[in-house]
Order: C-alpha cells, then structure tokens, then sequence
C-alpha cells in the first residue's frame, strides 16, 4: 500500500512536470511565431528634392498583423501622422507633389522573400519638413499596443546653405573707425563660415581667410575699403556668398600712368596723358599747366585740350580715370602738368612732365609701312606714269 502511494505520488508529479514543460514548450512555438521586425532600420541621407527610402523587413506576419509606417512629427508635441498600412498609402494628405510628374509624395513598396516581407517606405521631392524620424510597427490584434514591435528610421535632408540677409550690403566709414560684420547662414549640416576680400588681398587682421560668422574691423584705413564676402559652405552645392562693401571717407590721392610723356613738336601729332584719382566723396577733379613763369593755371576743355573720364573694371568703385589730350603739340607745350583731385576731406595732386623728343610717340603714329607708306608709294607710280605719257606724246 505505501509502495503504491509512493508510486502514484511520482508519477502525479512527473505528470505535473510534463504539462509545465508542455505548456512552456507551447508558449515557446506562440512566440516564436509571432510577428516581428528583423534588422535595423538603415539610416537615410538625401538631398533636397531627391527621393528618400526606408525599409522595414518583417517576418511571420500573419492576417491578425498590420504593418505601419508613422511620421513623427519635429513641432506639435512629437504627434504621429499615420502614413500606411501594409501596402497602402492611408495618408489623407498623399497629394501630388509635383503635378508635371504626376507622382504623389508617399508611396509603399512591398516585396516578399519566403518568411520575410520588405515594406519600404518612398519619400519623393523631400523637403526640409521631410528630416525626422519615421516608426515602423507592427500592430498585432489582442496585443497591447506598447507591446507591439517597433523601430525607428531616421531621415536626413540636407539643405544647401542660404545666408540670412541679416547684415547691410554697404558700410560708410571714417577713418580709424570699427565695423563688425556678422554673417548667419542655415543650412544641412550647418555650413562653415568663411570671410575673403573680393579683391585677394589681405584681410586688416592679417591672413586671407577668417573663419567664422563674426568678422571684426578695427581702426579702419584706407586700405581696408573695398568688398567682403562671407561664402558659406557644408559641401551640399551650391555653397551661398554675400558681399559687402566697406566705404571710407578719404580726401583724394592722384597718381600718374605715366609720370613723363613725350611727343614730336610741329607735326600735328597729339599726347595723352592720363591720371588715376582716389578719394570718398567723389572728388572734383581740374588738370592744370605750369607756365613759364612758374604759375599753375587751369586747363579748359576746348579746341586745345580735350579732357575725359575713362571707366576701367581694374579700378576699385572710388577711383576714377582722367585723360588730358594735348593736340597738335607745340614747343611752348614742353612743360608739367597737374592732375588735382579735391572732396571736404582735402585734396591731393601729381605731376606729369611733357618733354620733347624727335619722333612721332603713341599708338596712333604714321607708319611707313601703314596707309601714308602706300599713299606716297601711288603718288609716285602717279608722277611717273604722266612721264612716260609724255615722253610718248613728243616721239
């Protein structure tokens, strides 16, 4: 009797162990079962306009499964905005992005690899709004929704950089004053700063680059006037320039082409010469003539002299370029003359001397090889033909 107890006791509980590893065994197989997402969400990186994808694999997905994609939203909360479910777009605001294309904004392709199917999520003419991350879930029947296997894919949108018109495109300054020019720039990834003079040379503070939003200008002189770009850059083309023109108020500064010119007198022959004058305000400007006596008199636009003011890309926004034409040059005309330059903040000069010399100077020269060689040349052929008819005429 007690061996039998003792027999029934080891079989009850040998029958407990079975159904606990029965029942284990069971919930095993269930979860193994149940749906899930395999790998990662790969990350994705594009460009303004282009098309974004990102895939979702997932695997023993049955009828009682659906499979969603959801924005989550970077304003509002983090609110979700339902996008698909399975191989259909639900998004009530899929309108055609583009209407020559004729293909909307979202799209859902599905493909099947035995247990496994590839839901991937297409995102056309991405926008800066588009960059975020989007939630891939499977909502399971009967399963809490925390419980439901989710993963996350992260959309970046690169933008090219634009610089925020922040800051004045023209600065007028005195001398020695301080100017700081701050240039902001938004962009994906935030673009790098960077400041050069138009002109290549070198920046007031030394080197040719400054990095940086903030350029600071101190004890400005003149030198330092001209233009200034800010270039921001984050290697997603076009990179975006500003430029910004510093203005200082100086009195004139006159320098010659050429501080001596010489020309043939008697010979109806012109000179030319020219004078670059610098200053801000423009200043007025007057050629002058030294007499024999010693005296500087002013110089008139009129059948002697001829004054213009010539325009040059080499020339920087305050400089200006006068030419004095010396007509028909006489020998009372061998002297030096006086390009003046005057504004309120004073006025400056240079001299250039005219001298003699015994052939014609210039570019618009006689050449003996030119037309004039070819004139005299039929002027003789001329004279000698009439000759010859002569000679013919009397025998």
């Amino acid at each position: 009797m007690v061996d039998n107890c003792l027999n029934f006791r080891s079989g009850f509980k040998m029958l407990i162990i079975s159904l606990i590893i029965l029942i284990g065994c069971s919930s095993l197989f269930v979860e193994a079962q149940r749906p899930d997402i395999v790998d990662e969400i790969l990350p994705e990186v594009k460009q303004k306009n282009q098309i974004g994808y990102l895939n979702c694999t997932v695997v023993n997905k049955g009828s009682e499964s659906v499979v969603q994609w959801t924005k989550v939203q970077t304003v509002n909360g983090g609110n979700q905005i339902l996008l698909s479910e399975d191989d259909k777009i639900v998004y009530q605001g899929n309108t055609g992005a583009n209407e020559d294309s004729g293909l909307r904004k979202y799209d859902i392709q599905s493909r099947l690899n035995g247990r496994r199917i590839t839901y991937m999520l297409v995102i056309r003419y991405l926008a800066e709004e588009d960059a975020g991350d989007y939630l891939c879930t499977i909502k399971i029947q009967g399963v809490e929704w925390p419980e439901w296997p989710t993963k996350i894919g992260k959309l970046t949108v690169q933008i090219a950089p634009q610089i925020q018109p922040s800051i004045n495109s023209i600065y007028e300054l005195d001398i020695g004053s301080a100017l700081q020019l701050t240039c902001e720039s938004h962009g994906n990834p935030y673009p790098n700063i960077t400041w050069k003079r138009e002109d290549g040379q070198e920046l007031p503070m030394g080197g040719f680059q400054s990095r940086g939003a903030q350029l600071n200008l101190t004890d400005i002189q003149k030198k330092d006037r001209g233009n200034y770009i800010c270039v921001a850059d984050n290697n997603v083309k076009p990179p975006d320039n500003f430029k910004v023109e510093v203005i200082v108020f100086f009195p004139p500064a006159c320098r010659a082409v050429q501080n001596t010119v010489g020309q043939a007198q008697n010979r109806r022959f012109n000179a030319k010469l020219e004078c670059i004058v610098a200053g801000y305000p423009q200043p007025s400007m007057k050629w002058l003539k030294q007499t024999e006596n010693g005296k500087k008199i002013e110089i008139q636009d009129d059948d002697k002299y001829d004054i213009t003011k010539q325009f040059s890309s080499q020339l920087q926004n305050d400089e200006f370029w006068y030419t004095l034409l010396v007509k028909n040059v006489q020998a009372k005309d061998y002297t030096n003359y006086f390009c003046e330059g005057t504004n309120k903040y004073g006025s400056g000069d240079t001299t250039i001397a005219l001298f003699e010399t015994m052939e014609c100077q210039g570019s618009n020269c006689p050449s003996a090889g030119g037309s004039g060689g070819t004139q005299l040349q039929a002027s003789l052929y001329s004279v000698l033909l009439v000759g010859l008819l002569s000679l013919f005429v009397l025998y």
